[in-house]
């Protein structure tokens, strides 16, 4: 009996031994499901102490990968009496289980809590409608929110908040290059009376491109999947073309895109230059954990060769060979959105500290 007792209560201890360490990974789970977050900024946010407490959302936009192609090919050659056919690979990777009302609730909810610091901070928030006044923004086209659309880049959504509206220009290859000296916010900010303007994006991935180091005599292609807020992230797709095409037609241009958190205010009497100017980022990706497992998706296609030989002096290849891997993801969509406003929220919150932490 004293030995079943003694057995019982060592059980019992063990029971509670293992709850404990249940409860310390359930805790750890939780606060993990951001990797690590390393902040960026170029500027001084301290020159904007000075400067009028009126701001001007010129841009809060979220942009989500949704659909990834990548494609490698071979070309057809030959050497001597020996040759080959053309060979193509191509790996697809979706997800099809994102919920458009958590996505819009999970924008708005950043960016109203975006406008509420501000506000706290005693701001004047100037409207759509005053800002449609400048002669900056003639001739400009203005957007409404709520919105999710597909954008002219295959497998990319945008997303803009409710209750926000804001202007654009269509671009090409020729406005991408200006757009390395445009002073739109700097000359917005001076037709507002010294404005403070803001210019928020946030881009979320969930595919990486992997190096591919040996292909051999074929095409191969390997992508990770990877959930995460992107610091900077390369949109290119089949249809991508270096050539004078591309100047007229933006699906086949190459996208940079980039999250940040930009303020400019003010403008220097002599070189138009901001007066200040603070844009944040992060110095790597921020790594959305517990939403999507990493894998890996690879496709390879082998090229067909073929050896003229006295017996058979001619050979011919006809064709080229094709390979093609497509995955579809189903994550939770609940937990897809919560880890957007977790990492939104840290990089907007960061940098946006910064610059209020100035103002008494």
């Amino acid at each position: 009996m004293i030995f079943e007792k003694n057995k019982t209560k060592h059980i019992m201890k063990i029971r509670h031994l293992l709850l404990a360490c249940l409860s310390i990974l359930v805790i750890n789970g939780q606060s993990q499901e951001l990797g690590e977050f390393k902040p960026k900024a170029y500027g001084s946010a301290k020159k904007f102490r000075k400067m009028p407490k009126k701001l001007y959302v010129a841009n809060f936009n979220v942009q989500i990968e949704i659909y990834k192609e990548a494609v490698d090919k071979k070309a057809a050659g030959g050497f001597r009496n020996t040759i080959t056919n053309a060979a193509k690979a191509k790996a697809a990777v979706g997800i099809s289980s994102l919920d458009k009302e958590a996505i819009q609730a999970t924008v708005d909810q950043l960016y109203n809590e975006f406008i509420a610091d501000f506000k706290a901070k005693g701001f004047e928030i100037i409207s759509a409608d005053e800002a449609g006044k400048t002669k900056v923004y003639e001739n400009w086209k203005r957007a409404e929110g709520p919105f999710i659309r597909e954008t002219f880049m295959p497998g990319i959504l945008s997303a803009c908040p409710s209750n926000f509206s804001f202007y654009y220009k269509d671009k090409n290859a020729f406005s991408k290059i200006a757009a390395g000296f445009s002073k739109t916010n700097t000359n917005l900010s001076d037709q507002l009376e010294d404005a403070l303007i803001a210019d928020v994006n946030l881009v979320f991935a969930f595919t990486e491109l992997g190096q591919v180091l040996v292909k051999g005599s074929g095409a191969k292609v390997k992508m990770f999947i990877d959930y995460r807020l992107e610091n900077s992230y390369t949109f290119s797709n089949e249809r991508t073309d270096a050539g004078i095409t591309a100047a007229f037609d933006k699906t086949k241009q190459t996208q940079q895109l980039s999250s940040k958190v930009e303020f400019t205010q003010g403008k220097l009497p002599i070189g138009g230059s901001p007066e200040a100017q603070y844009t944040g980022t992060t110095k790597k990706p921020i790594p959305i954990n517990g939403v999507l497992a990493r894998e890996k998706v690879t496709a390879y296609s082998k090229q067909t060769s073929a050896t003229a030989t006295s017996i058979n002096p001619v050979v011919v290849i006809k064709g080229s060979n094709y390979s093609e891997v497509t995955k579809w993801l189903e994550p939770n969509p609940e937990l897809y959105a919560k880890g957007m406003y977790m990492a939104g929220k840290k990089l907007v919150d960061f940098h946006t500290n910064e610059l209020l932490n100035v103002y008494k």
